[in-house]
């Protein structure tokens, strides 16, 4: 397996590499057929899991062919950057681009194109552990989808998106809602990523191995087909993995996740390595070797604490894109309430010059009270999120004695919703649930509270059972969609 992509990947570079030093290729005479050839060489590059190569190309187009593109073809290249630096979890940038296309499109009002952006900025707030936003804007991407006329459009679309919404069900634990949208993607357009989290959904949620094993077979008679990309086949390893670890063939489910692993770490791809590690942990556990379930556990608590250090450095990016939408919210009913306004002047134009004087001055007053209502919502969002927040970490990170009372001053039901799921949970846990809602990584809980990282880890771990955390669950996530 990574000879096979090893040579696939000397192959792409070497290609990318013709591309992109070729100027004519570029030039503004270049016919559709050339775009239509670009395209198919980027599809190529990302079926291969050549992300890298993939993306370098579309900056490269945009850079130097955006001039000779419509403006479809255009925003379709942001929205397909803006999807490759999401699955390379490079989510600041990816937001950059779906910016482009979001402007852009205000001009075209092309409804596909507007659900791919709706749904790419569903993926990265659920990347950055907003699911409720996530499903929020899946939720408006499927609608605007499903209006779309053209099937061979729109099936592969609602396909992607309900797969997608499926994942933030699935780390809620909102089981019916997850089948219902598994369901709906495979029903749209069947792939081999459909088929494998259909079986995952029998294996690990309903213990219905005939099912899952059914839709195993399914998944490898889509990918012999060669035309869906080599990630797709993680995925479905490491669904036969939980298949075999559910049978209590663990050797066998080892070998799944290893070969699901590889692939993983050559398409690099660090959520899908971190999930591989969480399950080769428990196999190796099942069969009592410490040594290998260890490293396994190392592995998948340091990816951990990687992707929640680089989120952490990028929270900023989604607040100022929920306080840029609340803006265009505002604006949008600015401009709505305008239009009425104009359809009763235009009533009551007859009834006199002193109640239109009169209506109009009400107009201007209630448009003032909104503007300066959303004013105030939005200086009191900025004061939460920059001074209570600072204050709360910053007393964390002393280990002060203020730092639980202070917690729950700025969080008063945190405890309560906790206590909720398990009473018995003592005040140590408690304080070490704050930490890590905070988004503090392991490493930072041990130096702030004097302990070692090996304790922290092995606390970690306890906490998780004593609140019955899926294991595939990120920690961190679970914990702040629980409590909003």
């Amino acid at each position: 397996m990574r000879r096979s992509l090893f040579l696939k990947t000397i192959m792409r570079h070497y290609i990318v590499t013709f591309l992109l030093c070729l100027p004519l290729f570029f030039s503004s005479q270049s016919s559709k057929k050339e775009s239509d050839s670009l395209n198919k060489v980027i599809f190529q590059l990302r079926k291969d899991g050549q992300l890298d190569d993939a993306l370098a190309l579309c900056k490269k187009i945009i850079k130097d062919r955006s001039s000779a593109l419509n403006d479809k073809e255009l925003l379709s290249l942001y929205i397909q950057t803006g999807n490759i630096l999401c699955n390379l979890s490079r989510v600041k940038e990816s937001f950059d681009y779906l910016e482009l296309a979001m402007e852009g499109n205000q001009k075209l009002q092309d409804n596909e194109i507007e659900a791919r952006i709706y749904g790419e900025y569903g993926r990265n707030y659920n990347i950055l552990g907003f699911s409720q936003k996530a499903i929020e804007h899946f939720t408006k991407s499927i609608d605007l989808a499903t209006k779309i006329e053209d099937q061979k459009t729109k099936k592969p679309l609602l396909q992607y998106l309900y797969s997608a919404r499926a994942v933030i069900y699935e780390d809620t634990n909102q089981v019916d809602e997850l089948y219902s949208d598994l369901h709906h993607a495979y029903e749209n357009n069947p792939d081999t990523y459909g088929a494998s989290r259909l079986a995952k959904y029998f294996t690990v949620h309903r213990q219905d191995l005939d099912s899952a094993k059914y839709y195993l077979q399914k998944g490898e008679q889509s990918f012999s087909t060669g035309k869906f990309p080599i990630f797709q086949k993680s995925i479905l390893l490491r669904s036969y993995g939980r298949y075999y670890f559910a049978k209590k063939d663990h050797q066998k489910a080892i070998s799944y996740y290893k070969e699901s692993l590889a692939i993983s770490e050559e398409l690099k791809k660090p959520k899908d390595i971190k999930d591989t590690e969480k399950l080769l942990y428990e196999a190796y556990k099942a069969i009592d070797d410490d040594q290998k379930a260890n490293e396994s556990l190392e592995k998948y608590s340091k990816i951990s604490d990687s992707l929640s250090f680089e989120n952490k450095k990028i929270q900023e990016t989604p607040i100022k894109h929920i306080l840029r939408e609340k803006e265009a919210e505002v604006k949008e009913k600015e401009k709505n309430y305008i239009y009425l306004v104009i359809i009763i002047l235009l009533t009551v134009l007859v009834v006199g010059y002193y109640i239109l004087k009169r209506i109009s001055r009400s107009t201007q007053d209630e448009k003032q009270e909104i503007i300066s209502e959303n004013e105030a919502k939005t200086q009191e969002l900025k004061l939460k999120v920059n001074q209570s927040f600072d204050e709360v970490v910053q007393l964390a990170k002393n280990n002060s004695p203020e730092f639980w009372g202070r917690f729950q001053e700025v969080y008063p039901d945190f405890r309560d919703k906790l206590l909720a799921v398990n009473p018995d949970l003592k005040p140590s846990e408690l304080i070490l649930s704050a930490y890590i809602y905070l988004g503090f990584m392991t490493k930072d809980i041990a130096d702030y509270t004097f302990k070692a990282v090996k304790t922290i880890k092995n606390n970690k771990y306890n906490l998780r059972k004593r609140l019955e955390i899926p294991t595939e669950s990120d920690f961190t996530i679970w914990i702040r969609n629980y409590l909003s």
